[in-house]
């Protein structure tokens, strides 16, 4: 153990080095346990033993930071090995669950996936699953966008509500009940014995059969042609 007056001379001294690597890992340990709104340069600098100034050397703004914790948490996703002959609908229930793992590791990425109107690399590998597996069924050009984004997208809300909100639908949401009409009150009223029993997954296990479903609606009648697949997996 270092005595104190060690460890007084290394605080008077020179402010430590620090990387990009550091900076990275201590925002996410930092936000883990603050929320977005209350990150900053300044929260980093302190928990790194220097000044915030230290780390615009290394990222020009808040929001660059915090799109790199967002690339950093996106680039461990893993989907699991796939097994023989599965197919799509397993291969997008897998990226959906996933996804959820990931997030209730690191519960703020679905706020600052996307800050500042930028999406990180880490992203575009996990939304490129989708749009692979979406190519396969013979998606193509504007409906292989809209399809990719929508769906994509979606569990990316469903999940940020469910993350940000777990008392949404649970009895406390229910407190002032005393407001409403009495026709409102009674509805919520027959519903209320319920609202305790739904978990976060029981609200994902529909809403991702919901996607699922919406998907298989719109795959093409006639799959884009093997010339379309140059890059992507092959066409099914």
């Amino acid at each position: 153990m270092d005595c104190p007056q060690q460890a007084r001379k290394a605080r008077v001294g020179r402010p430590p080095r620090i990387s990009r690597e550091a900076i990275i890992a201590e925002s996410l340990s930092l936000l883990q346990n603050c929320t977005v709104e209350q990150f900053t340069l300044a929260s980093v600098a302190r928990r790194l033993g220097t000044v915030s100034m230290a780390l615009y050397n290394y990222f020009p703004s808040r929001e660059a930071l915090l799109a790199e914790v967002a690339n950093e948490v996106c680039k461990q996703f893993r989907m699991p090995e796939p097994i023989p002959g599965q197919d799509w609908k397993r291969t997008l229930s897998d990226w959906m669950w996933t996804l959820y793992a990931l997030g209730k590791r690191y519960p703020m990425m679905f706020k600052v996936t996307g800050v500042d109107g930028k999406t990180s690399a880490g992203w575009l590998a996990i939304a490129h699953v989708v749009g692979e597996t979406l190519h396969g069924l013979g998606f193509r050009g504007r409906e292989l966008t809209l399809t990719n984004w929508l769906f994509c997208h979606q569990v990316l809300s469903l999940l940020a509500m469910e993350f940000g909100n777990v008392n949404y639908h649970s009895p406390p949401a229910l407190d002032r009940l005393d407001e409403l009409e009495p026709r409102q009150q009674q509805f919520f009223l027959v519903l209320r014995s319920q609202y305790a029993e739904i978990s976060s997954e029981d609200v994902l296990r529909e809403g991702f059969a919901d996607l699922l479903a919406a998907v298989e609606r719109r795959i093409p009648t006639q799959p884009g042609s093997q010339a379309d697949c140059a890059g992507l997996t092959p066409c099914r």
